[in-house]
């Protein structure tokens, strides 16, 4: 069987060193945007993942967006948290690649945003 190559298994454990720096990103794109400050980004790690989820500060709700994948010099492959079936489910960045920058992942992400 040949080789194939997937963008969502696999990747690297985020170093700590580099989570400071994740949520400046996150923090960056939301403040410019005009949901911003009703609702905030909220960065969490976990091994090879970032989990971005949407905090609404009117009543503190809050709501799984997206988990991005680290792949160390590649970048980051998404997957959209879906309602229906309560889970992570992979997709492409806006730009049509697999892979990406964090921006290139909240871009994609911003239209579900509520």
């Amino acid at each position: 069987m040949p080789w194939v190559y997937d963008p969502h298994s696999g990747g690297s454990k985020i170093p700590p060193q580099h989570h400071k720096n994740i949520c400046k990103q996150a923090e960056t794109y939301a403040r410019a945007r005009p949901w911003y400050p009703k609702i905030q980004l909220k960065v969490r790690f976990k091994n090879q993942f970032c989990y971005i989820d949407t905090l609404d500060k009117k009543d503190s709700r809050v709501f799984p967006l997206c988990r991005l994948r680290y792949l160390n010099t590649r970048g980051w492959s998404l997957a959209l948290f879906t309602y229906s079936n309560e889970r992570y489910e992979p997709c492409l960045l806006s730009n049509g690649q697999w892979e990406g920058t964090i921006k290139a992942a909240l871009e994609t992400c911003e239209p579900f945003i509520i």
